[in-house]
């Protein structure tokens, strides 16, 4: 049982390092206890509600401490400082400037949806407001770390010319299995099944399926298991539906929200599905926050931007004919791309050898929609092969460079990788791509990675030998 927590406006309380903070106003206060403010205005400062038991508290200090000393990413606002007195608290950096996520969750009513889903720079800062996030948890998860209340309360971010910035705060709602009990079972909305229904402690999984219903409220502005009839049904239809008693939702059956086909990628609508389909009867089938990082990097690479409406979304083939903007209705198409293929070839030396099969193009991997407007960073994920037991280390390298001038697109070896040679089209001449000299691209050029010590990969089947290497083939449409 608690007790109640006294007004502590203007009074200064000292840290267990020894540090003074003056706290000057209320910034917030939730089920657990109250957020003020500090003169320096540099800091935030939580302090519990008191339990009145006094092995309660003890509790709560020392999980407080646990969470100060591990070590979490760059992108969680940690524990500076510890507070005993008067009440239990902690002392953390205060973000300033940046907004909820709830911005891109909740529609704002003074605009059209189309208005408010494309502001900014739309359905492209979506995905990689997701992919940031998604990568943000993925390094808790290495750690073993559940964050316990993955919603649009706690994540923060602030857009730039240049990018996205993402913090999560109420970092002490981190809990590590199998030490103590979490201090919050999460917000409603994105509580995992088996939690809700208290058969289990939140844990990774149960992260795992919270930051799904974030993304996937991100891209779709809609609930995974709330259809139409749940959104016109009573409290208990969606109490039911969020404690995950109802199917998963279908476009036929879920016009309250964006169509898959318009904001998911195939992967990602597999990811989605494996959540919320087949993680319904075995969650270890969820698919981890890293495999959602690598889906929204390549959907990020997958969209273009309409000439006529300025939106940014999928280029989708009808037959040989691409699709008018899903937001305008009016012709939209890809100016350039590049297709990845894995290809093998006879023998130890690629350059002067014969692919093996009938597919002279060889298997295509992976394709990256070249956009006019910015520079496009190839990552590693594009170049490194599924089996490569650092390709999750390095997914997220910048490898190489493609821009675009009035000349038209340029290879760049912006960051002084080994091995990348390019093949003009119709041209037996292979070209080293050094950090020097950029080289103009023509429709059919391609691209060779050597990554294993600037060779192909060689591969020796009985008495023959054979090359494999990836390759990316550079289109202009």
């Amino acid at each position: 049982m608690s007790i109640r927590m006294e007004e502590l406006t203007s009074l200064t309380i000292v840290s267990v390092s020894g540090q003074k903070y003056k706290l000057t106003r209320q910034a917030g206060y939730g089920t657990q206890g109250v957020v003020y403010e500090e003169n320096t205005g540099k800091y935030m400062v939580k302090l519990y509600f008191p339990s009145g038991c006094q092995s309660i508290d003890d509790d709560v200090l020392e999980r407080l401490q646990f969470i100060k000393n591990i070590k979490t990413p760059k992108n969680f606002v940690v524990v500076v400082d510890l507070i005993t007195s008067p009440y239990i608290g902690y002392v953390m950096n205060k973000v300033i400037d940046y907004k909820s996520l709830n911005s891109y969750l909740i529609p704002d009513k003074k605009l059209s949806f189309a208005e408010w889903y494309n502001k900014g720079r739309g359905f492209f800062e979506r995905l990689f407001v997701g992919y940031v996030i998604a990568k943000a948890f993925g390094e808790l998860e290495k750690s073993n770390l559940s964050y316990c209340d993955i919603s649009g309360n706690n994540i923060l971010l602030k857009t730039t010319n240049t990018g996205v910035s993402v913090k999560m705060i109420d970092i002490d709602n981190i809990y590590i299995a199998g030490k103590g009990k979490s201090v919050v079972l999460g917000t409603p909305r994105y509580i995992a099944p088996e939690v809700i229904s208290r058969q289990k402690n939140p844990d990774v999984l149960s992260d795992n399926y919270s930051l799904a219903v974030i993304l996937f409220e991100l891209l779709r502005v809609g609930h995974p298991y709330i259809s139409d009839d749940v959104l016109d049904g009573t409290p208990q239809e969606e109490e039911a539906a969020l404690a995950g008693r109802n199917d998963y939702v279908t476009d036929e059956n879920s016009t309250n929200m964006l169509p898959a086909d318009v904001v998911l990628t195939d992967k990602l609508k597999d990811l989605f599905r494996r959540c919320f389909l087949d993680g319904k009867k075995n969650r270890m089938s969820r698919p981890s926050a890293t495999e959602f990082e690598y889906a929204l990097l390549e959907a990020s690479n997958k969209i273009i931007k309409c000439k006529s409406c300025e939106a940014w979304h999928y280029p989708r083939k009808k037959g040989r004919e691409y699709e008018s903007c899903p937001w305008c209705d009016k012709p939209s198409r890809p100016k350039a791309l590049l297709n990845f293929y894995d290809v093998l070839y006879e023998g130890d030396d690629y350059k002067n050898a014969k692919v093996v099969g009938d597919n002279k193009s060889g298997k295509l991997v992976n394709s990256y929609i070249l956009k006019q407007s910015m520079k496009n960073y190839i990552k590693s994920l594009y170049i490194l092969r599924f089996d490569d037991f650092g390709k999750e280390k390095r997914s997220s390298e910048n490898y190489m460079t493609i821009a675009n001038n009035e000349k038209g697109y340029h290879a760049y070896n912006e960051f002084s990788k080994g091995g990348i040679v390019v093949r003009k089209f119709n041209s037996k001449e292979f070209i080293h791509l050094d950090n020097k000299k950029a080289i103009l691209m023509e429709s059919g050029d391609e691209i060779y990675f050597e990554i294993t010590n600037n060779r192909a990969i060689t591969i020796k089947c009985g008495v023959n030998y054979y090359s494999f290497i990836r390759i990316a083939r550079f289109m202009e449409m």
